[in-house]
């Protein structure tokens, strides 16, 4: 029987600000392998030096592989590259610029193929949502509006939830059926999806959390999982 296919979306902090160590930690208890093999895209950041270092600062000691891909500047080889990963993390930035590059590379299909053959696949902010059919995102410089994702998971998603005005956009959006219903996801919370269904909240900060939000309500998304996938 294959691995469950999973992805692990984090709503704000983790090794690229520096911060919420343990929301790193919480992808790594996702898979038991010795001699985890680690990629890093920061594609969003424009392949930002400074992430691509604190990815190799944060992850230097777990008897690892690491490597990172800057697809800003070449597209030759990324898939041997990424199909050999045991976990692939994407990093936060400009989520537009970001899937326009894998558009127009034609990368989304290989992305579907690494996570139905059991990658885990793992980012935040931009790196969190991009999985999603339906995302908000003011990556377009325009406010915050809705933006296609690449259909890993359904629904929409949000993160940086504890910002007021984010998510007030996100749950009226979703009133105003602009968006599907969907997920939203505070700065310091990961939320963990198996095959496309949301199934564990962790959160480093105290009273962070993720909620479900449809045309009706807003709950905890633990309550949600508890009701719909327990």
């Amino acid at each position: 029987m294959g691995r469950n296919k999973k992805i692990v979306s984090i709503g704000g902090g983790g090794f690229t600000h520096e911060t919420d160590e343990s929301l790193d930690q919480f992808i790594l208890k996702q898979i038991n392998i010795k001699n985890l093999k680690i990629g890093f895209l920061p594609t969003a950041s424009k392949d930002d030096n400074q992430k691509i270092n604190l990815f190799y600062k944060r992850f230097e000691n777990i008897n690892s592989q690491l490597s990172h891909f800057n697809l800003c500047s070449k597209i030759d080889g990324f898939k041997e590259w990424f199909l050999n990963k045991d976990l692939i993390y994407v990093g936060g930035g400009n989520t537009f610029y970001m899937l326009e590059i894998w558009k127009k590379n034609n990368l989304i299909k290989i992305f579907k193929e690494g996570y139905n053959n059991g990658i885990i696949l793992s980012g935040v902010s931009a790196g969190a949502i991009c999985w999603f059919d339906w995302m908000l995102s003011d990556s377009k410089g325009l406010g915050f509006k809705p933006l296609r994702g690449i259909n890993l998971i359904s629904g929409s998603c949000t993160p940086h939830a504890s910002e007021g005005n984010r998510i007030n956009q996100f749950q009226n959006d979703i009133k105003n059926s602009k968006l599907p219903e969907g997920i939203a996801i505070d700065d310091g919370v990961a939320v963990l999806f198996i095959d496309g269904k949301p199934s564990e909240v962790y959160s480093s900060r105290k009273n962070h959390d993720a909620y479900f939000i449809d045309k009706n309500k807003k709950i905890s998304l633990k309550e949600h999982i508890k009701k719909n996938y327990e």
